[in-house]
């Protein structure tokens, strides 16, 4: 079993790199612009004619983080208990988040990248670090069903501002889920229907905040989830696949798939700030991945 698990980190490698570029894009290359009136002939193609008709809002953002998402509750699933784990879960929001606020200060931000970058940088590693608890859980299953019992808990009764964590938890859930279920640690019936109910915790908690209806999450949910469960369950990784998830481009994006995603709009909303044209975009990416190979490297969690 554990040669057929070490398969599945091929896929997985991928999904995580694709994650962090789709993440990259629409919460960098198409969301600067949109917020500042801009709408460059590219990304508005991209959004036109792609996006749209495949129901993706924030221009394949969700899709990224949703990737990633469940692909923690994978790792999770897998990895032995080490307190310094949980601390390294927590760091991207907490060094982001002062680098927004430094960078609020210097005047390389205003306060509309302040709202819309904070809080979304605190909950994306909230939820990892949910993920990574539950997963202390041997037995899965009385964990998972408890969260999903708050998560239905706090869509009665919890204001907007939590809609989004909420309908995203699930998908860290459903990720361990599966590594339980094929490390044998957990029946599959009793996966089955612990995954249907991550299904109807992210439906339910899309139609209880109303402000969610126009982004139509449940439909990148699907397509994240989807792609996951095809990677992970498909027998075997084809040549093409190993050899993409070993070039040392694809293992790196993968590594620091959630430093990119959180400092896209930290460093490169800062960047753009002093420089809002397309040079600036390029200097853009490169400070973003810059930043986020250097907050890897100094945050690298323990094997």
């Amino acid at each position: 079993m554990t040669a057929v698990i070490a398969t599945r980190t091929v896929p997985v490698t991928l999904l995580r790199a694709g994650g962090a570029l789709l993440g990259v894009y629409g919460y960098l290359v198409a969301l600067w612009p949109t917020r500042h009136g801009s709408d460059p002939a590219p990304v508005a193609v991209v959004r036109e004619w792609v996006a749209r008709p495949l129901g993706l809002g924030e221009d394949f953002g969700p899709l990224g983080v949703l990737l990633l998402l469940v692909c923690t509750g994978w790792t999770a699933g897998g990895a032995r208990f080490r307190p310094l784990r949980l601390v390294a879960v927590c760091l991207p929001a907490v060094v982001a988040s002062a680098l927004a606020v430094a960078g609020t200060r210097l005047g390389l931000a205003d306060v509309t990248t302040i709202g819309g970058v904070l809080a979304p940088l605190a909950w994306v590693a909230g939820l990892q670090l949910v993920g990574w608890v539950v997963a202390l859980d041997p037995r899965t299953w009385p964990s998972v069903l408890a969260t999903l019992v708050v998560v239905g808990v706090l869509s009665v009764f919890a204001r907007d501002a939590l809609g989004r964590p909420l309908l995203f938890l699930p998908l860290v859930l459903l990720g361990l889920v599966t590594r339980r279920v094929l490390d044998r640690e957990l029946v599959p019936w009793a996966g089955l229907l612990l995954g249907a109910g991550c299904a109807a915790a992210v439906i339910g908690a899309d139609r209880a905040f109303p402000a969610l209806a126009q982004w139509w999450y449940p439909v990148a949910a699907t397509y994240a989830v989807l792609l996951f469960l095809v990677a992970v369950y498909v027998p075997g990784a084809t040549a093409t696949a190993t050899a993409l998830a070993a070039q040392p481009v694809t293992r790196w994006l993968a590594d620091r798939a959630e430093w990119l995603l959180l400092l896209g709009g930290v460093a490169g909303f800062a960047v753009l700030g002093a420089l809002p044209n397309a040079a600036g975009m390029v200097a853009a990416l490169l400070a973003t991945g810059v930043a986020a190979d250097l907050c890897h490297r100094l945050t690298r969690r323990p094997a």
